[in-house]
């Protein structure tokens, strides 16, 4: 049978820096499958490894690293890649003007999103800090596909055992998971849990805004820049996967 492949070659933003193994940034992703799509389609409680299985399975060559355990921006990278080799580059969205209401209906251009990518010499201050209240040295890990699956997983377990009582314990489960070392040492999770559990929440705060600072440090541009054709005013809105990504309209 002949061989329809197309295969789509980038850079991920990380440039391979920020991981503990030695990772291949120049990367080469081939077209999705019918079978890889009905994977895509079928429910899963964990939907980034389901997704990432896919991904890694694209790849001409492994890099290294499995997607599920790239950092988001190098993910997010891969995602779209994976999009632009099955379907092309045009993505047509929708968006909503925030002055006039006017629904905006545009095309964009998949392989022309701006992407940043990483200094890690800027990066150093995010990975390592002290905490404000409690003098604290933290080490945190760069959050993942794995780790936020696994948050999902154990916040729905925890509401599954309380039988819906208990409250959204998706913040402590997401902290816990990210925090690598505390004052150097290296804890165990529920050791971990009882800490995050007793931080003011200064520092609690604190923590959150490094770890997203570390994730919107490098990678895609998920800003979109638009003129509305109604009123003419400009605005912004968040890059969203909807339908079209993986099922793009013909016409």
């Amino acid at each position: 049978m002949d061989n329809y492949t197309i295969a789509e070659e980038f850079e991920l933003p990380s440039k391979g820096k920020v991981y503990s193994q030695k990772v291949n940034p120049i990367v080469k992703l081939k077209s999705m499958t019918t079978t890889q799509e009905m994977r895509r389609l079928s429910p899963s409680e964990r939907p980034y490894k389901a997704m990432c299985d896919i991904i890694d399975e694209c790849f001409v060559e492994s890099p290294g690293i499995s997607s599920y355990d790239m950092c988001l921006a190098d993910y997010q990278y891969c995602l779209i890649n994976l999009r632009i080799a099955t379907y092309g580059t045009r993505y047509d969205i929708q968006t909503s003007c925030p002055y006039c209401g006017n629904t905006v209906y545009e095309k964009i251009d998949l392989g022309n999103m701006d992407v940043k990518y990483c200094d890690l010499q800027d990066l150093n201050s995010l990975f390592e800090f002290e905490l404000p209240r409690t003098k604290k040295k933290i080490k945190i890990n760069i959050q993942t596909p794995r780790i936020i699956d696994d948050v999902t997983v154990q916040n729905k377990a925890l509401q599954k055992k309380s039988k819906g009582q208990a409250i959204d314990s998706s913040l402590l489960f997401n902290i816990v998971s990210l925090i690598e070392t505390i004052d150097g040492h290296e804890y165990d999770p529920i050791q971990k849990e009882d800490f995050v559990r007793q931080l003011p929440m200064m520092d609690t705060n604190y923590i959150v805004k490094k770890v997203n600072k570390l994730v919107e440090s490098f990678g895609v541009n998920m800003q979109i820049e638009h003129t509305c054709p109604t009123c003419g005013l400009d605005y912004n809105s968040t890059f969203r996967i909807n339908g079209e990504f993986f099922g793009p309209n013909i016409d």
